[in-house]
């Protein structure tokens, strides 16, 4: 099947009953991620990254101890420890997803790169009641998620994270681009594989998780649309940083064409 090549053909597929995940008919919505190409699983940072897992916990306290000359983090419980160098950039087993479909195609589209892109659409309330047993998304201040943290200072606490399978959870909004692009995650336990990949061992696959593919030839004009309708990094991500790259896309030859 062919993929979308403009925003309105992307917003079609979104609304599309088979990509609705079993949501058309509740208050609620799936969420989205953007890759820019098909290369990409559905794995977290830290699983990309060649730490092993046995080291995470020391990978964190190196951040508690060394990052005390930006903000005390020695304070933390070990939970919140996790999002604090999560939100860092310290590679976690976490994944970012937006509630906003157009959130996501940004992010799809944004590199203008030579392949096809596409925007996996995810139902966490399926995914929690197949790996979690759970029927709602729990918040990351639950007792839910303490079980996705290693233990710092316990001598005889296990390395790893003692969730086994992925779950969906609602962070705390802690900054503007939060709040702006809709997050909320999905956080793997010890079990690496990708969500994609759970698929196969699970019952009612089809509202899971599926994907919209996006073509490449359509790439620039659904940037350049996004970019008119507001749909842009500067928006997304709050800062001079964000509004320093779309300046340089609106001036650019991607968006005034020649």
């Amino acid at each position: 099947m062919a993929g979308a090549a403009s925003v309105a053909g992307f917003l079609a597929a979104v609304a599309d009953p088979k990509n609705k995940l079993g949501l058309h008919a509740t208050p609620a919505t799936p969420w989205y991620l953007g890759q820019p190409d098909f290369k990409g699983d559905l794995v977290p940072s830290f699983y990309k990254s060649g730490i092993r897992p046995e080291h995470e916990r020391e990978v964190l306290r190196d951040w508690r101890q060394m990052s005390a000359e930006f903000a005390p983090t020695g304070a933390l419980a070990d939970w919140q420890l996790l999002v604090n160098a999560h939100s860092a950039g310290i590679p976690s087993r976490i994944i970012e997803w937006s509630a906003n479909p157009l959130v996501a195609l940004f992010t799809a589209v944004e590199s203008l790169g030579g392949e096809d892109a596409r925007v996996w659409v995810l139902n966490p309330w399926i995914m929690n009641e197949h790996t979690a047993d759970l029927l709602f998304v729990p918040p990351v201040d639950s007792a839910y998620f303490k079980g996705y943290a290693v233990k710092l200072d316990a001598l005889d606490a296990p390395a790893l994270p003692e969730a086994t399978l992925p779950m969906a959870f609602r962070p705390m909004r802690s900054s503007r681009a939060y709040n702006v692009q809709n997050i909320f995650w999905t956080v793997h336990g010890k079990d690496a594989t990708p969500l994609d990949k759970l698929i196969f061992f699970m019952k009612r696959a089809d509202l899971f998780l599926t994907a919209i593919q996006i073509e490449t030839a359509g790439k620039k004009a659904i940037m350049k649309e996004l970019h008119d309708i507001g749909i842009t990094r500067a928006n997304l991500f709050p800062g001079a940083a964000g509004l320093a790259r779309t300046l340089a896309y609106r001036y650019s030859k991607n968006y005034l064409g020649g």
